[in-house]
């Protein structure tokens, strides 16, 4: 059985292969400067 250590060390790389792996889409905003209700939504989450 795998070490909790190795384990996140697996899951880390996975999530960093992940990550890169990935192109980035330009921002989507609405008219008039407003910005989607997904990007509103992760703001006050995060902030």
């Amino acid at each position: 059985m795998q070490s909790t250590s190795q384990a996140r060390d697996l899951f880390s790389r996975f999530v960093n292969w992940f990550s890169n792996s990935g192109s980035d889409k330009p921002a989507i905003n609405q008219k008039e400067g407003g910005r989607d209700v997904f990007s509103r939504l992760m703001n006050t989450i995060s902030g």
